[in-house]
């Protein structure tokens, strides 16, 4: 059945047919466009003619299709570029301040213990259960190569892409938003790893900024994941 749509009080009623009831040129081609708009569907129906400025009040000012936004480019990137912000997720490891980006960290888990898996790398600590998952679990310090550094008891849920990884660190510290123009580059040579993006001030603590995706290709380097999770089942 039709629907009725009203113009005005004074005119009459017109007919707008529903879509299974329109046939090929039902509409005028001003209304036959891929992106239709609820200014153009009303001047078709209306003769041709757009309606008088009061009678639209009710169309909504963003009538233009809306697109997704460009995705986020990798945080390496961004940071190379030095434009923009960043929420850094600012951890402790001994008497050191690291962070990575906070969208890289899924979680934090206080007081994790790992199970130990039998001829791991000296940094993977085993693997620990977190709700229906089973991670395996790394000494971020290690990872880093820090001396004489033992395991925290804090653990980061770090899935910086599609691979997730448990990191044990000493303490979570705070969310600290940054400029990326503030972040210093390293020293040439003191990174060969890539793990580190720069360092950045936050008041008088000078904080080392990871790249969450060559921390997480660091840590399963040694030892695929597939083959630890085979290894923990017969542990």
């Amino acid at each position: 059945m039709p629907r009725v749509r009203r113009k005005t009080p004074h005119e009459p009623v017109r007919a707008v047919p529903s879509p299974t009831e329109r046939g090929p040129g039902a509409l005028p081609p001003a209304a036959r466009q891929r992106w239709l708009t609820p200014r153009s569907l009303a001047i078709a129906l209306n003769d041709g003619q757009p309606r008088a400025r009061p009678r639209d009040a009710e169309l909504p000012t963003f009538e233009e299709s809306s697109f997704p936004p460009d995705p986020l480019l990798p945080f390496r990137e961004r940071v190379a570029s030095r434009a923009g912000r960043a929420e850094l997720l600012v951890f402790r490891l001994g008497r050191e301040l690291f962070a990575t980006e906070l969208r890289a960290v899924e979680e934090a888990v206080e007081g994790a213990e790992a199970k130990a898996i039998p001829d791991t790398p000296p940094a993977m600590l085993g693997i620990f259960a977190l709700r229906e998952r089973t991670l395996p679990m790394y000494a971020l310090g290690r990872v880093l190569e820090l001396p004489d550094h033992s395991p925290g008891t804090m653990t980061l849920v770090l899935r910086p892409s599609t691979t997730r990884v448990a990191l044990a660190v000493d303490a979570v510290d705070d969310v600290f938003d940054a400029p990326l123009d503030a972040v210093r580059a390293v020293p040439a040579g003191s990174d060969v790893d890539g793990l580190v993006l720069g360092v950045v001030w936050r008041g008088q603590e000078l904080v080392t900024l990871l790249d969450a995706d060559v921390v997480v290709a660091a840590c399963i380097a040694a030892v695929p994941p597939t083959e630890a999770m085979a290894r923990a089942t017969t542990a």
